[in-house]
């Protein structure tokens, strides 16, 4: 095969991320990563409601940045045959008829309301009752494919608040668009809201599109909560396209910004987890756990197979979301590696706090590197831990329960404290609840009718927490395998892209030659699986108290 190139981008909570892969043999030649510059002073945010919004401005920089970046490492820049995208979801903005997010004009500049609402915001939990109690007095079913529960974390709850909030934005407001969607408009020049593609992991998984009903709810269902949304719902667009369809190709605009060719392939966008979950080589019977500052856990199995049956509780149950042919199954946890960020901010209060009253900056620096090392140093000395059934006992809920059964406003707790124990045993047990929530979310899939015989870890703490990982594999009972790319989702994108350019035919065929073997494989230590089953129980009562205290 002649030497091709594919470029995959992906988006995700912090930063942005470009990989350039040789698509004969999955060498991957290239990688940048631009940090959102506003994210990161924690703009347009507020933790303490669970607000979290982003502007398309970083978005905008910083795809510029990682396109040029690897375009300018690239060997031979002509033989870059298309670009695929992947994004965080449901991160949905509104935007007006040509496709342009609100905030980009002058008059919205600072109007949060008008941004990228971040899949993690969970400020529209009224809404998301309102929307799942409208659709089960309806009988209409418009929630079979997304667990019987509509989320505080999917498209329609978070534009509802929104348009529920703001009387100039439900005035100026031409529909809102998915993350995930808008960036392979911009890079064809999509200017008309009625041509974007919508792709159908977002669409199927976070906005209750269904052939079985013709595509989205009807604007009516939506007027009848709020008029504004419905208005929304009646100008989506129609267009709904698998991950391997191409959006358009690249426009003068952004040929002249990367130095690529306007020749070049753009792909339908699709979800980062559901991208990375294609890049570790997912297949019948393989479950990729992507480990990031949440948890995504997904599988595929034929239709056939699961013809007739739907699982509750889940996210998305949607036939060819994650690869086309078959029905991808997405579940997961609010709070994964925001868990242990969440541990680093609280312990490194004196640290932070010491450091800036200081006023020298040897103590400052001092002070900083204390904090970075913090948590590998935790996770060390936790590995010397044996499990003990008299351990204290976390639950993980820190921002809501996503799956099996979503309790967005549920909270965390721990349970067992005493004045003996000490840091490294505190981190133990959060680091044993986000492994219990995994093994309770695989044992949903599992009873539901989905194969799980392999398992592969993608993501930051698939790389940096050896002591997380064996413990997943303890918990489970099943070994882990880590996947071998640097850039899963982003690879994942690629391998999209090769088959919407025609170097492939199918995802299948473009894993076998584009993703690399697994680097790391965990295997359970079966003498600590009695103490740990039993802990796995406290782990359920735990979280049945506090489902009854938050009620």
């Amino acid at each position: 095969m002649d030497s091709f190139y594919i470029i995959g981008v992906d988006f995700g909570s912090d930063s942005v991320r470009a990989l350039l892969v040789d698509a004969g043999n999955g060498r991957e030649v290239a990688e940048s990563e631009f940090r959102y510059l506003r994210w990161g002073e924690g703009r347009y945010t507020d933790v303490a409601s669970s607000c979290f919004r982003q502007h398309p401005l970083d978005f905008l920089e910083g795809l510029e940045h990682v396109l040029k970046d690897v375009v300018s490492k690239c060997p031979d820049p002509g033989r870059v045959r298309a670009v695929g995208v992947d994004t965080t979801s449901s991160t949905p903005c509104l935007v007006d008829r040509s496709g342009m997010p609100l905030s980009l004009k002058p008059e919205y500049a600072d109007d949060r309301d008008a941004m990228f609402v971040l899949w993690k915001d969970h400020t529209a939990v009224a809404e998301s009752g309102l929307i799942t109690d409208a659709v089960r007095r309806s009988g209409a079913g418009y929630m079979k494919y997304c667990g019987g529960y509509y989320s505080a974390e999917c498209y329609w709850s978070k534009i509802m608040h929104i348009m529920k909030g703001s009387a100039r934005l439900r005035e100026s407001a031409w529909t809102a668009v998915e993350l995930c969607d808008w960036i392979p408009a911009v890079l064809t020049g999509c200017r008309d809201i009625s041509a974007m593609k919508v792709g159908r992991c977002a669409a199927g998984s976070k906005m209750m599109w269904a052939e079985d009903w013709g595509g989205f709810p009807p604007a009516e269902f939506f007027a009848a909560m709020d008029a504004a949304t419905g208005r929304v719902a009646s100008n989506l667009p129609a267009s709904v396209a698998g991950n391997t369809v191409p959006a358009g190709r690249l426009c003068g605009e952004w040929a002249e910004k990367t130095g690529l060719g306007e020749d070049v392939v753009v792909c339908t966008g699709c979800i980062d987890a559901h991208a990375g979950a294609v890049g570790a080589g997912i297949a019948y019977g393989t479950m990729v756990l992507n480990l990031g500052t949440s948890a995504c856990h997904m599988a595929v199995m034929p239709a056939e197979e699961m013809k007739g049956r739907q699982i509750e509780g889940i996210f998305g149950q949607v036939d060819g979301s994650i690869i086309p042919g078959m029905i991808g199954f997405e579940s997961g946890m609010s709070a994964f590696g925001d868990i242990f960020a969440w541990l680093k901010r609280l312990l490194s209060w004196p640290l932070d706090t010491f450091g800036k009253m200081s006023g020298s900056g040897e103590v400052h620096k001092f002070c900083a590197d204390a904090e970075n090392r913090m948590l590998g140093l935790l996770g060390e000395c936790a590995g010397k831990i044996q499990a003990a059934a008299d351990a204290p006992v976390a639950t993980d809920h820190f921002n809501g329960r996503r799956s099996p059964d979503p309790r967005p406003g549920l909270k965390a707790a721990v349970a067992g404290l005493s004045l003996a124990d000490s840091a490294p045993e505190f981190y133990y047990a959060l680091s044993e609840a986000a492994a219990f929530a995994t093994r309770a979310v695989i044992e949903h899939l599992v009873d539901g009718g989905v194969a799980v015989e392999d398992m592969v870890a993608v993501g930051g703490i698939a790389l940096k927490s050896p002591f997380i990982m064996q413990m997943l594999a303890n918990v489970t009972g099943k070994p882990i395998k880590v996947s071998g790319s640097s850039l899963p989702c982003a690879l994942g994108a690629a391998v999209n892209a090769a088959v919407a350019s025609g170097i492939y035919a199918s995802v299948p065929e473009a894993q076998s030659r584009m993703c690399p073997p697994c680097r790391t494989e965990y295997t359970p230590d079966g003498n600590s699986a009695p103490v740990l089953d039993a802990r796995y129980r406290r782990y359920i009562s735990l979280g049945s108290f506090m489902d009854h205290f938050y009620v």
